[in-house]
């Protein structure tokens, strides 16, 4: 009985252990024709092709390096502002207005350029490229697709839920980090429980907006895979995605006011000093 019970359990090991090197083998297969696809190599593109790809992204790089550095100054700006020790609330709304737009901006140059790009495939190229495994991400595609990981069209529940599936991953990283905060700032068990009831009661106040970015983010990267894009929807779904960023930032903005009226004045000194380190508006609630 006891040999019977030793045998069952080896085979379980031996079974397990060729699933994990197969699942191994499978994920660096998907890695390299990822990789062929990126540098043209499974997509068969011709060398015409390549110096296409390579003059528009050129062309795209130069058309948006003036908005990204503009940004990136928005950004140092909109810490300052929302670390000072009297917040301007105008002027902190006035900047997060100015983002929005370089962000819209910039995606609106990505689609172009999206766009241009897939006017030099053929239709077998075409479906070769939304189909690869490291097909870029809706709104977040650069010149190596940085972790792209939407396996071309996502139908259904299946979709959904792995949409869902990343957001609960997100939300929980998130609370950690708000943990680890919390315990940095040495809050008291009355400002523990104040600063949980004003997380909870954001998060329920942004819950449908933050549902609808997905959705919209979704419906995005589906569209793209169509065989004749509709660009009008497309530059529709990027108004409306602006939109709901500008909101949750400001909403988030609201939220840390609403904090910092439960810290002491150490406490505060800390927190300002952290406050646009985390994530902030072209991170967290301003992720597109």
């Amino acid at each position: 009985m006891k040999r019977s019970v030793i045998v069952g359990m080896i085979c379980m090991f031996v079974v397990a252990g060729m699933s994990n090197l197969y699942a191994q083998q499978n994920r660096g297969q998907r890695g390299q024709r990822s990789e062929q696809c990126r540098k043209g190599m499974r997509c068969n593109l011709s060398d015409s092709q390549k110096e296409q790809m390579k003059e528009v992204r050129t062309k795209y790089a130069k058309q948006t390096l003036d908005i990204k550095n503009e940004l990136n100054e928005l950004q140092a700006k909109q810490q300052t502002l929302v670390s000072a020790e009297k917040p301007n609330q105008s002027q902190v709304y006035a900047n997060i207005d100015k983002m929005t737009a370089l962000k819209k901006e910039l995606h609106l140059q990505k689609l172009d350029m999206r766009m241009e790009m897939r006017s030099f495939l053929t239709e077998e190229q075409l479906l070769r490229a939304d189909a690869r495994p490291n097909h870029r991400k809706g709104m977040k595609q650069g010149r190596g697709g940085k972790k792209g990981m939407a396996q071309g069209r996502m139908h259904g529940k299946r979709g959904h839920g792995q949409m869902q599936g990343k957001r609960g991953m997100g939300a929980q990283k998130g609370m950690q980090a708000g943990k680890g905060k919390r315990n940095m700032l040495d809050l008291s068990d009355d400002q523990q429980a104040k600063m949980k009831e004003l997380r909870l009661a954001h998060m329920k106040d942004t819950k449908s907006l933050r549902d609808e970015a997905e959705e919209l983010r979704l419906k995005q990267r589906n569209l793209m895979t169509d065989e004749n894009p509709d660009k009008k929807v497309l530059i529709a779904n990027v108004n409306r995605l602006a939109d709901i960023q500008n909101t949750l930032a400001k909403k988030r903005y609201e939220h840390q006011m609403e904090v910092r009226e439960i810290l002491d004045e150490d406490q505060l000194v800390i927190f300002m000093s952290r406050a646009g380190k985390g994530k902030g508006f072209h991170r967290g609630h301003g992720k597109w």
